[in-house]
């Protein structure tokens, strides 16, 4: 299985571990999205932050334009092969006092990083 360990809170990249997850999926590869930190912040919040100006303007253009998807449908289109699984990370969500229920309904439960690697073969870090 693939894990993806997505750390940045800005949405480019969140966006590009998510693009990576569900081409997995669709590639009937087994993958999983360990959210931490900052990504956590940042899909509680539901704010676009891409960490300046100019990439804020690039991608919102052309989210509105639709040369790329929303998020929540990329989301939707990797879970649909079945192989996406999404964990939150427990200890990250302790710090920012996060309940499940704060995140996006996709997120499909709150685990630890131990149990993340013990089920997974080959890492990416984001």
């Amino acid at each position: 299985m693939i894990g993806i360990i997505l750390h940045s809170g800005e949405w480019d990249r969140i966006y590009h571990a998510f693009s990576l997850a569900s081409m997995y999926s669709a590639l009937e590869t087994k993958v999983t999205v360990f959210l931490t930190y900052w990504s956590i912040e940042s899909l509680a919040n539901g704010k676009m932050n891409c960490g300046d100006e100019k990439k804020n303007e690039v991608f919102k253009k052309a989210m509105e334009e639709g040369k790329i998807k929303e998020l929540t449908e990329i989301v939707e289109l990797g879970k649909a092969f079945g192989n996406m699984e999404i964990i939150a990370c427990s200890g990250s969500m302790e710090i920012f006092r996060y309940e499940l229920s704060d995140l996006p309904e996709w997120v499909d439960r709150i685990a630890g990083l131990g149990e993340f690697l013990m089920n997974t073969e080959k890492v990416i870090f984001i």
